[in-house]
């Protein structure tokens, strides 16, 4: 069994994560505002984390498929030393394969406003990448976000296939993107941060 963790506003991931995993349990965690780097956010993070930590520790790996809390390596390093089983963290997965794909320069695509987008594209930065251009889909809120439209991520993709960028980044593990993936292929490789996640689970599973 692998145990997700997901924020309670995101619907769409437990379903599509259905599609390619077998026997997944999830988990909700409440939204809060914020990026989860402040003490006092750290700590209302773990304690909600310690009331479901037995449970989700019954699962074979974990994928916590959120950003809050572990946008830095000591956010990531505290979460994996939090658990006893192996830790599949959004953020990182989504670094990881970036750079499996020894990719510098990305053209980034969120569903976010403004503000949030430009957080992604600075996080981006802070870990090496070179952003040669980006789409926010202009989206505030997790029931937004989860309600996009597959057509809008799709024409986004189109036009990030035009680009001088060595690969494309979808942000957003709330974007559902797995029942459309195969629609995003083109001249540049495509990574999502659902598929991040599925993709190093199955590395950690042996799938």
């Amino acid at each position: 069994m692998i145990s997700l963790i997901v924020s309670e506003e995101n619907p769409n991931l437990p379903k599509d994560i259905k599609l390619v995993l077998n026997d997944v349990a999830t988990f909700n965690m409440k939204f809060y505002p914020g990026h989860g780097l402040r003490n006092d956010e750290k700590r209302r993070m773990y304690m909600e984390l310690s009331t479901i930590k037995r449970e989700v520790e019954k699962g074979d790996a974990i994928i916590y498929a959120r950003s809050y809390g572990v946008f830095d390596k000591k956010g990531i390093d505290e979460l994996k030393r939090f658990f006893s089983k192996p830790v599949i963290i959004s953020t990182e997965a989504i670094i990881k394969r970036l750079r499996n794909l020894n990719a510098k320069e990305l053209y980034v695509i969120t569903p976010y406003n403004q503000r949030r987008h430009d957080y992604e594209i600075k996080w981006l930065y802070n870990n090496g990448f070179r952003v040669v251009g980006s789409i926010a889909l202009g989206r505030t809120g997790g029931p937004a976000i989860a309600s996009t439209p597959s057509e809008l991520v799709i024409n986004a993709v189109r036009i990030a296939q035009e680009s001088k960028a060595n690969a494309i980044y979808v942000a957003c593990t709330i974007l559902s993107t797995i029942p459309f993936i195969d629609k995003l292929s083109g001249r540049l490789p495509v990574i999502t941060a659902a598929s991040a996640l599925i993709d190093e689970t199955k590395e950690i599973i042996n799938l």
